[in-house]
C-alpha cells in the first residue's frame, strides 16, 4: 500500500528540558488520506517519538488535535497516545485495523485516547491542556497512533507535547476505561439501538483499595449518516460510584458493556454516588467535541464498580454516534 503524504518529528531534537526538572517531547504527526486509503474501512498510521533511557512518568498533555475534512462526510478520528518497550519503529507505517497492528507491533500499550467525528465539510479541533496530580509510567518509545473510519480524505493532525520526568521507581497510578461507544437511530451491531429512549453502559471494576484522582480525555458526538436529528439533541455521559459491587440487574458481557439498550438508569441503585456528568447538546447535522479534565478526590474499596452511563435525549428522533474517551485515574493504596 502506498503511503499518504505524512509527517512527523520523531527524530532527535525533539525533547526539552523545562526549568522545574520536568521534560518535554514534542507528539507532532501529521497525515493526508490518499484517495485509496480513503476507499478503505479503515486506516491507522503510527509514528514513533523515542525517550531517554531510564524509567519515566507522563505527566501531562498539551496542544491540539485536529481532522479536516474536503467534503461533506461522516468522518471519525481516534488519536491515541500509547507507551511500548524496546526501540521505536520507524514511523509512517498504515495498517488496516488494530489486529494487524498489533500483529506487528504487540508492545503497544495505550495510554490515552481522543475521539474527533463530524459529519461535515471544514476541521474539527480538540485542545488538550492538563497536568496529573501524579505519573503515569511510560516506556522507552512514545507512539501516536492516527486512526480514521469514514468517507473522505481527511487529515488528521497531532500537535501535542507531552511532559515527563524521570523517577527511580516507577508510579502505580493507572488508568481505567470508563469511556464507550454508543449508537442511537440505526442497529449497527451491539451497541446501537433504533429506540433514542434507551441507554448504554460501561461497567469497571475497582481492583484495590485507593483514591480516584481525575477524569480526562474527551467527548465526540455526531450525526452519522442516517436522518440527524431535527432539532436539538443531548447525549448524557454520567459516571456513578455504586459501593460493593456492580448492579446485577444490568447485563454486561465480558468487557463490561451492555450489548443491547435498556433502560438502565433505572437499575443505578440509590446508593450510587454520581462522580461525574457532561452533557453534550447540539442542533441537528451539528457536531459536539469537548475536552474533558476533572481533578477529583474518591476514596475507593476494592470490588467497588464504575458505571458510566450513555443517553440521548432527542425529541424529534434522528440518529446520533456518540462516543466518550474519558478514562478515571486511579491510585492504588491512598
Amino acid at each position: 500500500m502506498a503511503l499518504a503524504a505524512l509527517t512527523s518529528a520523531c527524530a532527535g531534537g525533539n525533547g526539552t528540558t523545562t526549568p522545574n526538572g520536568t521534560n518535554t517531547l514534542n507528539l507532532s504527526a501529521s497525515v493526508t488520506l490518499n484517495a485509496q486509503q480513503a476507499t478503505q474501512p479503515e486506516q491507522i498510521f503510527v509514528y514513533a517519538f523515542p525517550l531517554p533511557a531510564g524509567q519515566q512518568s507522563l505527566l501531562g498533555l498539551k496542544g491540539t488535535l485536529s481532522m479536516s475534512s474536503p467534503t461533506a462526510a461522516f468522518n471519525e478520528a481516534l488519536i491515541t497516545v500509547a507507551t511500548m518497550s524496546g526501540a521505536c519503529p520507524q514511523s509512517g507505517g498504515v495498517y488496516p485495523n488494530y489486529t494487524a497492528l498489533y500483529d506487528t507491533l504487540p508492545n503497544i500499550q495505550p495510554v490515552q485516547g481522543f475521539i474527533l467525528k463530524d459529519p461535515n465539510q471544514g476541521s474539527t479541533n480538540l485542545t488538550v491542556n492538563f497536568q496529573l496530580p501524579v505519573g503515569l509510567p511510560v516506556s522507552s518509545c512514545m507512539v501516536v497512533l492516527l486512526d480514521w473510519e469514514g468517507g473522505a480524505p481527511v487529515t488528521m493532525t497531532s500537535a501535542l507535547t507531552m511532559q515527563y520526568s524521570t523517577v527511580s521507581s516507577p508510579s502505580t497510578a493507572e488508568l481505567l476505561a470508563t469511556g464507550q461507544e454508543s449508537v442511537w437511530g440505526a442497529n449497527v451491531g451491539a451497541g446501537s439501538t433504533t429506540n433514542d429512549s434507551l441507554q448504554f453502559v460501561q461497567e469497571n471494576i475497582i481492583p484495590q483499595t485507593g483514591t480516584i484522582l481525575a477524569f480526562v480525555g474527551d467527548i465526540s458526538d455526531s450525526p452519522f449518516g442516517v436522518p440527524a436529528p431535527p432539532g436539538p439533541w443531548q447525549v448524557v455521559n454520567n459516571i456513578y460510584l455504586v459501593p460493593g459491587g456492580c448492579p446485577s440487574a444490568i447485563p454486561v458481557d465480558s468487557s463490561g458493556r451492555t450489548d443491547s439498550g435498556g433502560h438502565y438508569a433505572a437499575d443505578i441503585p440509590p446508593t450510587a454516588q454520581l462522580l461525574f456528568s457532561a452533557p453534550i447538546s447540539g442542533v441537528g447535522q451539528m457536531a459536539a467535541t469537548q475536552a474533558v479534565y476533572q481533578r477529583v478526590n474518591f476514596p475507593v474499596q476494592a470490588g467497588d464498580c464504575l458505571v458510566t452511563l450513555f443517553g440521548l435525549n432527542a425529541p424529534n428522533g434522528g440518529g446520533i454516534d456518540a462516543e466518550t474517551q474519558v478514562q478515571t485515574l486511579f491510585q492504588p493504596g491512598v
